[in-house]
């Protein structure tokens, strides 16, 4: 008849195990419900000869700006492997008010997976013309980009 008894650890423990705190509830909220905007990320690099070199192909499905960072969704194939997507500006700049500056997102890495991944992926440039106004022409995408501008 006193079979029972030892059910009642196992069962609080389990119980005692799903339960979370309000403060470890509140860290697995996603960034975007904190009313804050997602930081750039990375910033640039400047390469001439990575600017020039074949990378994995990339889609580009949108590009804006959002304050002080370029916003820039992609599509690739992939899943399984290891892809490092950089914005490169070659260092030159087209002469026009405001400057035109040449920019290309390049993937680098192997990825044999064949499914279809999609990014957003953010972008520091408030540094590419010392925060002077510049338009940003960028592989890929056909409609510039003007920063620093109303």
């Amino acid at each position: 008849m006193r079979t029972w008894p030892w059910f009642i650890p196992i069962i609080l423990f389990l119980f005692w195990g799903s339960c979370t705190t309000a403060k470890e509830a509140a860290s697995n909220l996603p960034p975007a419900s904190s009313g804050r905007k997602p930081a750039c990320g990375s910033g640039w690099l400047m390469d001439n000869e990575l600017f020039n070199m074949p990378g994995f192909p990339l889609r580009i499905d949108s590009a804006y700006l959002d304050g002080r960072c370029l916003v820039v969704d992609v599509r690739r194939a992939g899943g399984c492997g290891n892809v490092a997507v950089e914005l490169i500006w070659n260092g030159s700049m087209m002469k026009s008010m405001p400057p035109q500056i040449p920019l290309r997102i390049l993937g680098r890495g192997e990825d044999p997976c064949r499914s279809e991944v999609k990014q957003q992926l953010r972008f520091e440039i408030s540094t590419l013309n010392n925060g002077q106004p510049f338009i940003i022409q960028m592989q890929g995408w056909k409609h510039p980009l003007h920063f620093g501008q109303p």
